[in-house]
């Protein structure tokens, strides 16, 4: 399943340092992480759907794990956005809203457009470079009709943009919010290039930088999220 291939390389290790009485076996500090990873590739290719019911003893079953991590991993989901507990009933697939989308992008867009002021006048030449590849990535996952390559794409080239400002706290903020632009993408993938198109390409945003334009810069990127948003908005039947 994909949870066991998530979890196959954080396997336990079959032998490890020996003592007295036998080999220690070592269990990976990591397996939380792993259990995290596998349960949001389940959200995000659509194998769980929105709104679903996530059983922590039948996930720990398929894991072959303790239901601890499990409920670790519901918590960390929780704080990306990804799934909701709700008290005496569970924990379910977070569903996303035309509310939903509006606070999203337009806490994104304050956030990055903290972040552009900055990356726009410290922004080196390998920073833009890298930029120029993720939007190459984008390209081709538009030729290939990628689309789940698409979405990745397309939210590291924001990723990129926040990091570059070197603002530690601004990107945890952000960083939560990345992973529910992720969910809505998965939610509308059948949207995702019309959406995506009408956004625009993310050249006049990168150029602007690659200039040091801040003004420019900022302009580019309220255009660019204000017009993705409207496209989901206008488009998605959801909520």
């Amino acid at each position: 399943t994909v949870l066991r291939m998530a979890l196959a390389d954080h396997s336990p290790a079959e032998t490890g340092t020996e003592t007295g009485t036998g080999p220690l076996l070592v269990l990976p500090v990591d397996l939380g992480h792993a259990v995290t990873a596998a349960i949001r590739e389940l959200i995000m290719t659509g194998a769980v759907d929105p709104g679903e019911r996530l059983v922590e003893t039948d996930l720990s079953e398929r894991f072959g794990t303790s239901r601890g991590p499990v409920r670790d991993a519901f918590k960390e989901l929780e704080q990306s956005g990804l799934v909701i507990s709700v008290p005496r009933r569970g924990t379910f697939v977070a569903t996303l809203t035309a509310a939903d989308m509006h606070e999203i992008y337009t806490l994104r867009l304050a956030l990055e457009k903290l972040a552009i002021r900055t990356s726009a006048q410290i922004a080196t030449e390998q920073d833009v470079a890298t930029m120029r590849a993720a939007i190459d990535r984008l390209s081709e996952a538009h030729r290939t009709g990628n689309r789940r390559a698409g979405a990745e794409a397309d939210i590291a080239i924001h990723r990129l943009i926040v990091r570059t400002a070197g603002h530690e706290r601004l990107t945890e903020a952000w960083e939560r919010l990345a992973d529910q632009t992720l969910l809505l993408m998965a939610q509308l993938m059948d949207l995702l290039l019309d959406v995506q198109h009408a956004a625009g390409d993310h050249h006049t945003l990168v150029n602007a930088i690659a200039d040091h334009d801040v003004a420019g810069a900022e302009a580019a990127l309220t255009d660019h999220l204000l017009a993705a948003s409207q496209a989901m908005i206008e488009n998605a039947s959801i909520g």
